[in-house]
């Protein structure tokens, strides 16, 4: 590597130091404390900290000059001369603008919160040690493109740049200055796949204790008339399972894996990580042909509906280079953009649906908890030993990550000896949450588009909606879906006899696609589409669909006899 230049412009940004000052105010909550002396200008602390964006940036890691242009809203156009430069400009970039939450990504996905926040975030440290990837790394790197190494490490290089530069210059972001510690410029390419965005999205594990303690609170009909699954499906307790094993301190070390509001005081809530599950996000998305289009091209619109925070969830970046020219939202901490468009097509998603997960109810060996029963034999969990550094603690804490054939132990019944194991697509090759999206993003065409997605589109699951410059339109449903012989997936199932492994995968050119429907458009809105898209498909990929009045209404207006301008998709 050597020492080269970066040139940044800046357009209409004059919002961004009140932008950094609110930034500060809302990234993290602060507990009241007894009145002292005045508080400094948090404005002009922020103001101090702002990274710099016009002019000429001298940067170790560039093999050659890269121009970052900042437009009206302050999304940076990054243009490059190599795949390389692109991915380590984007990374640098991003951090100059998320240096704080990009902190705070890293550390939720290493399982390294309780350093800063304090001894109430040990047990999310635990989750997400739990969760990271242990398998072959050159497999993981190369499903999600084919220079998926240099890329991820380009981008980690990237933000390690800027936090470095930042603390050369004693202009760190506000945030640290107020919590008393620094970022770390310790960004490698694995960092980047961590697997606790994927969980945030993939929750069947949560449902399936859910209604497990449902059917033995209630009742199997009385459980299955409250809460029916979509599509109907008669629920039937798997044979060998026993209710009485399932409680629902099961999930207790997955408590706040969703929450992104990071506190400094411990909850007075006595919830339960089952309280916390949340079912009302949604989101929607449509395209149109040109036949329904006032501009005779497609217009697609997508809406992910997701929490209004500050700083947001998704990043909008635009990168150019040989091979990549493509705009669109990525999460910031991720390399890429997962919805937008290149030159020659655009996509958007919804999250479908499908089952990802499994929880396997093991039977442990009363004199040695340590060993679990499989296919009638004692067999011996992998049990790492780690500590977690804990702030305001000089002794860091012991944890020991516990391991049976079917993944991560979630939890342990010393007195009934069970313990609860999760099987997840996020432990695969290629299950990092939305990262899939790098294999088309130089795609050209429908079929290239079709062919990108087997490779890392794993994690969640999505209903993809397509449209090119060529005037075609389509439908995908994608994800890496579990083939389950003998069961549904909707409660828990015993491990010890290995009768509820899973099948492989579902193929890929198995999964519900459309292209250029006769009714000329396509919409999705987290409820059971394919049906409706792909008449006569039956192969089950899940039963836990939101309720379809947001599709339905999209649908009605779209059916409309008349031609939508943009204009109208906005609206």
């Amino acid at each position: 590597m050597v020492m080269t230049r970066m040139t940044t412009r800046k357009s209409v940004f004059a919002a961004a130091a009140a932008a950094a000052a609110v930034v500060a105010a809302a990234a993290v909550v602060v507990p009241t404390r007894a009145q002292g002396p005045a508080r400094p200008d948090l404005a002009a602390q922020a103001r101090a900290a702002i990274a710099q964006h016009s002019g000429t940036i001298i940067v170790r890691g560039l093999s050659e000059p890269v121009e970052v242009l900042r437009d009206t809203w302050g999304v940076p156009h990054i243009y490059a001369k190599s795949t390389e430069d692109l991915f380590f400009a984007q990374g640098f970039v991003v951090a100059q603008d998320r240096m704080w939450q990009l902190e705070m990504w890293r550390r939720n996905g290493e399982g390294r919160l309780a350093e800063v926040l304090g001894p109430q975030y040990v047990t999310r440290d635990k989750f997400a040690r739990l969760l990271a990837f242990r398998g072959n790394w050159d497999d993981e790197f190369k499903k999600y493109h084919p220079e998926g190494k240099n890329i991820f490490k380009a981008f980690a290089e990237g933000i390690n740049a800027a936090i470095q530069k930042a603390i050369d210059e004693k202009k760190v972001p506000i945030e640290f200055q107020t919590l008393g510690f620094q970022p770390q410029p310790v960004w490698t390419a694995q960092t980047v796949l961590t697997r606790m965005p994927g969980w945030t999205l993939s929750r069947n594990a949560s449902s399936e204790v859910t209604r497990a303690l449902e059917i033995k609170a209630l009742g199997i009909a009385k459980a299955q008339d409250l809460k029916p699954t979509l599509p109907a499906k008669k629920l039937a307790v798997p044979p060998g399972l026993d209710l009485n094993d399932i409680s629902p301190a099961i999930l207790d070390v997955t408590r706040g894996a969703n929450d992104l509001q990071w506190t400094l005081k411990s909850s007075q809530s006595a919830s339960t990580a089952l309280d916390q599950i949340k079912s009302d996000l949604g989101s929607n998305n449509w395209v149109v042909d040109a036949t329904k289009s006032t501009t005779g091209r497609p217009i697609l619109a997508n809406d992910p509906h997701r929490e209004v925070v500050n700083p947001a969830l998704r990043y909008v970046v635009h990168l150019n280079a040989p091979g990549w020219n493509a705009l669109g939202a990525t999460e910031p901490g991720l390399p890429g953009i997962s919805i937008g468009h290149n030159d020659r097509i655009a996509w958007g998603f919804t999250i479908l649906g499908m089952d990802q997960q499994d929880l396997y109810v093991e039977e442990t060996d009363a004199q040695n908890p340590d060993r679990y029963r499989s296919n009638g034999r004692w067999e011996d969990m992998a049990v790492e030993r780690q500590l977690i550094a804990v702030q305001g603690s000089a002794t860091p804490q012991e944890f020991a990550a516990k391991f049976t054939r079917h993944g991560p132990v979630l939890y342990e019944d010393t007195v009934r000896h069970r313990a609860f194991a999760l099987r997840s697509v996020g432990a695969e090759p290629g299950g990092a949450g939305y990262l899939g999206s790098l294999n088309i993003m130089q795609a050209n065409n429908w079929q290239e588009f079709k062919a990108g997605m087997p490779k890392a589109w794993f994690i969640p699951s999505h209903s993809l909606v397509y449209a090119d410059v060529g005037g075609h339109i389509g439908y995908l449903g994608v994800a890496q879906t579990p083939v389950r012989k003998n069961w549904d997936g909707l409660l828990p199932v015993p491990g010890a006899e290995g009768k509820y492994e899973w099948d492989g995968f579902v193929p890929y050119d198995q999964l519900p696609q459309s292209l250029d429907t006769p009714k000329h458009f396509y919409n999705s809105s987290n409820n059971d589409v394919v049906p409706k898209i792909v008449p006569g498909y039956t192969l089950p990929l899940g039963y836990e669909y939101n309720a379809p009045y947001r599709y339905d209404r999209v649908a009605e207006v779209l059916s409309q006899n008349r031609k939508f301008s943009i204009e109208d998709m906005e609206s």
